[in-house]
Formats: structure tokens, C-alpha cells, sequence
């Protein structure tokens, strides 16, 4: 086994640059040369494999290198963060990347059969293959799914030029980039075997220009309106004060204290608190003491308040399903509208695959679960369709809550857990993470605003510009107007074609190499 997976001579550099050319192409750098280049090492390598048995396996040898570089750049901080909190990050980090290496040895297996056995030209098979990869990421079984920075977030810091994604989605803005990927490295192959190359370098610039010349016009033509006023509280309560059940009610409430004078009463429509502002169930009569203290929040600033906390479901034999939930305290009281976290971290949230009733001693690592439906967060001025933490990176939630008629997207978190205050401490998913609300408000050309208990708070506009972000790790409070539009766009009514397409067409394309297989009996399959 060791024989065949270790990587020969030949197998080493070219998916070596490819895994890091393409990892530095994400937040917080924002560079916008490498995606569109990043892959072409990695697909000049695969195509110039043979196309025997052989080849196919030094494709999943080199794809092992690419993946382990790729992914362990950028999700080095699964381990590097969370270790400080929970041992959960152990085996979180061993088994996410144990998937996503696998995934990627399926992505180099797959091209390399679609080249050589179906005879796809390169620059169609690149992006069919990658993009379905993505696309099963974000679709495995239970909360396994990982479609956190897909390929198409690495131009957040360029939103004019990704305006697609109104009409594609995210995934559709991976295929674009992959595109250009694949079409460059069919002009590197043409070029070395002396070809014209004259009308792949125009075929290229129009692929490369034409998207981003119409999401510079869409920018500017985009009719836009204020829709509400809203402010985003960021308490800045490290993780291990949060943690401390003695500390983080008195940390929490000072905090709130010194911010909240800065809102002029009844000057905005809502204000919202991070993710698990308070570690309480509100519904629950111990919690009264701290309940009535954010009802004298909202009674002052006369205005809604959404704030994180725990929620339950009651199950039979008197236990109950603990949910991180979202509630909203209205100068009245509690009202009635809950919303339950509908996409859990795997390990640290969920557990993956296990049954819930396993977890009960985990309740609050590991055993959290699922909320239903998506309500919507109403006031005098806009909806607001609320998701916590995490779920920003899951297209579908956002585009749910536009089709029941969400104004705003409303994304409460706490990235404490992403690292601390020291420069050294920082991880890169601190950048990242705020990076997806980008691709969320393009593809449905809706306002986003974002309360992050340590930063960065922030909000985006529907054309994709960030505006009254926050510095990391201090406490503040922003109060912006929140823009929106009258939009439903193509992508919020048809969902992810693109990546529903290249996962079809890439199953397809398989089946096909396997039937030539069969026809061919002096091919051997791997």
C-alpha cells in the first residue's frame, strides 16, 4: 500500500505549487491573479500522465500531495484554534482532512479518466471535475457537509467582478475560475507542442473578461434602496470567559452597558447580539434575571433585540434537544420567534453520523440539534432572515429566507473561537469565515449585516462592497443603514444549476470511462 500511495519522482512539484498557489489565493489576501492560475501546474501534470493503469495511480499519488497542501493551508486552524478550547479539534482536524485529501485524490482520479479515457479536452474536464468536488463537499450525509471557502470566495475582495454569482451562485463562480484554469493550461499545452496559440490567448482573455465585464455593469446599474437602520454589537467576550460560567455574565452585561448608550433611543429598526450573547435557555424560569435585563436593553434603545442563546425541543422521557438558537426580545417581553441552527459544525457542534440520543452527555460539544424551518425576523421596517455562525457558508439558507421575503440577512457569530487578541494567536479563518456574506448577498442581491461577538462585525451591501466593518478583538458597536433590493434573482429562484450540472455530468463521465473500460479488455482499471 505504501508502495502505491507514496509519491515517485515527477509526483512532487507540480502539485505542490498548484496546492499552494491556490491556497494563498484566499482571505485575508485577496490576491486576484492566483485563482484564475492556481490549478494549471496541477492540470498540465495530470494530462501529460499516461493513460494506462500506472497513470491513473500516479494521479491519485500526486493528487494526495496537492490535497494535503491545499487543504492543510487552509484549515490548518481547525487544530491551531479550537485545541485551546476542546480536544474535540484532534480528531476534528484528523477526520476533516482525511476527507477533504480523499476528496481531492477523487477530483485528480476523475480528471485523469476524463481526459484519458472519455477524451474531454482539458479545459471543459478541469472544471466539471473540481466543481463537482465542491459540490460534494457541501453534500455529504448528515454534518459531514463542508462547503466552507469554495473557490469562488477567493474574489470576495473583488465583488464587481463576481457578479455571476447573481445568475450561477458561488459554485457557478468556481466553474468560471476553473474555466480560465483550464483554458490556460490548454494554451501551456499548446504552446509546448509548437501549436497556434493565437486563438486559445483570445478564446481566453473573452472567458476571462466578458463575466467581469458585465458584474462591472450590473454594479452600476444596480437599483438599490435603504430598507432599515440596524445595529451590530460586538461585546468582544474571549472564548475562555465565555467558557466560564462564573465570569461570562458579568463580562457580558458591563460590555453591553458601556456600548449600548451610543444608540440614540428608537434611532433603529433592530439591533442585534452575537451568537450565544448569553449561555442561557431564556425560556426557562432560572434565566429570568438575565432575560429581564436585555428586556431593559430593548426597553431603552425601543427597539427589538436579536440575541443568541440556548434553545430546546422536548423529546419523550423528559429530556430535551438542545439547539444554538436565535431569539428576539422586544421591549414587551420574549416574543414567540425562535430559530434553531440548522447546519452544525461537524465534531464540535455534531458529531457526524452518530444518533443524537449517543450524545446526551455531549449536549454542549458534539450533541447539539437540528432546528426546523426558517422564520423570519419582522419589524416595522424589513424582514430579516436570521443564520448563526457557520451557516453563512451554506448558500441554500440565505436563498430560503430571500424566497420567504428576507430584506436583510442577518448573520450573528462568535469567532472567538478562531483565535485571540495576540497577532500570533490569529488564524486566517477569522478573514475567511466574514468573506462567504459576500457571495450571499451578490446571489441574492440583499443587505447583510453580521454581529461577531470578537469581530469583525460588519455589513455588505447587495452589489458585495463591505462597509462599518469593526477592528478584530475590540469592543464596539456599529450603526449603519442597511441596503437591499426589490431583486429575486435567477440564482435565488432556479438554486445551484452549475453545481447540480457538474456533479451530474461528472457521474456521467465516469460511467462512460468504465463502460470504454469494459470494451476495451487490454485496459486495466484502476
Amino acid at each position: 500500500m505504501k508502495a502505491l500511495l507514496w509519491p515517485r519522482r515527477g509526483e512532487w512539484l507540480l502539485p505542490s505549487v498548484s496546492g499552494v498557489l491556490l491556497a494563498l489565493s484566499f482571505p485575508p489576501l485577496h490576491t486576484l491573479v492566483l485563482p484564475f492560475l492556481g490549478l494549471v501546474p496541477f492540470a498540465v501534470w495530470v494530462h501529460g500522465l499516461s493513460p494506462d493503469q500506472e497513470g491513473r495511480r500516479a494521479a491519485v499519488r500526486g493528487s494526495l500531495v496537492f490535497g494535503s497542501i491545499y487543504f492543510g493551508i487552509v484549515f490548518y486552524w481547525i487544530l491551531i484554534a479550537l485545541v485551546w478550547f476542546t480536544w474535540l479539534a484532534i480528531p476534528a482536524f484528523v477526520g476533516s482532512m482525511m476527507m477533504l485529501v480523499g476528496l481531492a485524490v477523487l477530483v485528480g482520479w476523475t480528471l485523469h479518466r476524463m481526459v484519458h479515457s472519455v477524451r474531454v479536452p482539458l479545459w471543459i474536464a478541469l472544471p466539471i471535475a473540481w466543481t463537482a468536488g465542491e459540490w460534494f463537499r457541501a453534500h455529504w450525509p448528515s454534518s459531514l457537509s463542508f462547503p466552507w471557502l469554495g473557490l469562488g470566495t477567493s474574489l470576495t475582495g473583488f465583488p464587481e467582478l463576481v457578479g455571476i454569482a447573481e445568475i450561477v451562485g458561488a459554485r457557478g463562480v468556481t466553474f468560471w475560475i476553473v474555466l480560465v484554469n483550464g483554458l490556460a493550461a490548454s494554451l501551456v499545452l499548446d504552446i509546448r507542442a509548437k501549436r497556434g496559440w493565437a486563438r486559445p490567448s483570445a478564446i481566453l482573455a473573452a472567458v476571462v473578461l466578458m463575466p467581469m465585464t458585465w458584474g462591472v455593469w450590473r454594479a452600476g446599474t444596480l437599483r438599490v434602496r435603504e430598507v432599515a437602520r440596524v445595529a451590530v454589537v460586538q461585546p468582544n467576550i474571549p472564548e475562555h470567559i465565555k467558557l466560564d460560567r462564573d465570569a461570562v455574565f458579568d463580562s457580558t452585561f458591563a460590555s453591553l452597558d458601556r456600548l449600548l448608550p451610543a444608540i440614540e433611543p428608537g434611532s433603529v429598526d433592530l439591533v442585534a447580539f452575537p451568537e450565544m450573547t448569553l449561555p442561557i435557555f431564556p425560556q426557562a424560569a432560572d434565566s429570568f434575571g438575565h432575560v429581564i435585563r436585555v428586556q431593559d436593553f430593548s426597553r431603552r434603545l425601543d427597539a427589538p433585540i436579536v440575541m443568541g442563546a440556548y434553545g430546546f425541543v422536548p423529546r419523550a422521557g423528559g429530556e430535551s434537544i438542545v439547539l444554538n438558537s436565535a431569539f428576539l426580545m422586544e421591549p414587551d417581553g420574549l416574543s414567540d420567534y425562535e430559530y434553531g441552527k440548522r447546519y452544525l459544525v461537524p465534531f464540535v457542534e455534531r458529531i457526524p453520523l452518530l444518533p443524537s440520543k449517543w450524545l446526551n452527555r455531549l449536549q454542549y460539544f458534539g450533541g447539539f440539534g437540528l432546528g426546523i424551518g426558517w422564520p423570519l425576523v419582522e419589524t416595522q421596517r424589513a424582514s430579516y432572515g436570521v443564520v448563526i455562525c457557520y451557516e453563512s457558508t451554506y448558500p441554500e439558507g440565505a436563498r430560503t429566507y430571500r424566497l420567504e421575503g428576507a430584506d436583510v440577512l442577518l448573520n450573528i457569530t462568535n469567532d472567538a473561537w478562531y483565535g485571540r487578541e495576540a497577532l500570533y494567536s490569529r488564524t486566517t479563518a477569522l478573514w475567511q469565515h466574514p468573506a462567504h456574506l459576500v457571495m450571499r448577498a451578490i446571489e441574492n442581491r440583499m443587505g447583510v449585516a453580521r454581529s461577531a461577538n470578537t469581530g469583525i462585525s460588519l455589513f455588505v451591501d447587495p452589489i458585495g462592497h463591505v462597509y462599518g466593518a469593526t477592528a478584530l478583538f475590540e469592543a464596539d458597536l456599529r450603526t449603519e443603514t442597511v441596503l437591499t433590493t426589490d431583486e429575486l434573482t435567477i440564482y435565488t429562484r432556479f438554486g445551484d444549476i452549475t453545481g447540480n450540472a457538474a456533479a451530474f455530468s461528472a457521474v456521467l463521465l465516469l460511467v462512460a470511462s468504465w463502460h470504454l473500460g469494459r470494451l476495451d479488455p487490454s485496459a486495466r482499471r484502476v
